[in-house]
């Protein structure tokens, strides 16, 4: 999911894709037990958020979003200005 659905490179010393995790409560609970920030940069996830934080934006930088389905979420995916890259949903 973090490396765009394709399988990480090993043992190569090109640069990461570097992007954006945005993620709801629920997406947040799944993740945070699983990964550490030091694995999360790692993976090139530069910046990792909540959807209904308030930020700038941040137009050239894809984003990989986890999150429930619900119409709250997709309506604020639908307001704020990322390239999107993946939506993986959370059931």
């Amino acid at each position: 999911m973090l490396n765009f659905n394709t399988p990480p490179l090993k043992n190569t010393a090109a640069e990461p894709v570097w992007k954006v995790l945005i993620y709801d409560r629920f997406g947040q609970d799944i993740i945070s037990p699983l990964l550490s920030v030091k694995e999360l940069r790692d993976m090139g996830i530069t910046l990792h958020l909540l959807l209904h934080s308030d930020r700038d934006p941040i137009p050239d930088v894809p984003a990989i979003y986890f999150l429930m389905p619900t119409e709250e979420n997709i309506d604020r995916i639908c307001q704020v200005p990322f390239v999107v890259t993946k939506i993986n949903i959370a059931t």
